[in-house]
């Protein structure tokens, strides 16, 4: 076989000057690419005005047992209520059975604290707001909400007991930030 000549030795290492200069040039290129991207990347994220409507914090340390609070959230409201301990066991023993829209109590009290119900507050079988936030307003045979439009009732969790309506009010994304206060969204 026969040794490469000086010119072959000299054409490979210019190859490879080649490709670490090819490489050089599209890292740099990539990285231009990506700093003048990056200003057009974070104009999309949302500003902190935006976060905070997007994902209101609500005090519910003013809620009095037995009442509630409206908040308004995307333009639709949201009912936080405040159970009292007979509420909670009247409600821990509901046959699923007695349901139309069957949902274990469980699986509707606010995840770290037992005691509050957070729920959209619109009808879901015509789109009416719901009456009974407070003791003195009407809540129906099973203690919780009444549609004034069709007559639905619903109990203290938010389930469908009786009417047309057919699904229980549904559950918003929220958590508690601390035992004062949730973060909706």
């Amino acid at each position: 076989m026969a040794e490469p000549t000086a010119g072959a030795a000299h054409a490979q290492g210019g190859e490879s000057r080649r490709d670490f200069l090819s490489i050089l040039a599209m890292s740099a290129g990539a990285v231009g690419a990506a700093s003048s991207l990056w200003p057009l990347i974070d104009a999309l994220n949302p500003s902190l005005a935006e976060e905070a409507i997007s994902r209101p914090i609500v005090t519910v340390s003013d809620i009095s047992e037995n009442s509630a609070k409206t908040v308004l959230w995307g333009g639709l409201p949201v009912i936080i209520r405040r159970l009292t301990d007979k509420q909670i066991a009247d409600n821990m023993v509901v046959a699923m059975s007695d349901l139309p829209d069957p949902a274990e109590a469980s699986a509707r009290i606010a995840p770290g604290n037992g005691h509050f119900v957070v729920v959209m507050g619109l009808n879901t079988g015509t789109p009416c707001r719901l009456e009974g936030n407070t003791p003195t307003e009407p809540r129906g045979d099973y203690d919780g909400w009444i549609c004034p439009c069709d007559g639905s009732q619903y109990d203290p969790l938010g389930r469908v007991r009786s009417g047309p309506a057919r699904r229980n009010l549904p559950v918003p994304r929220f958590g508690f930030i601390d035992r004062a206060q949730i973060r909706l969204g």
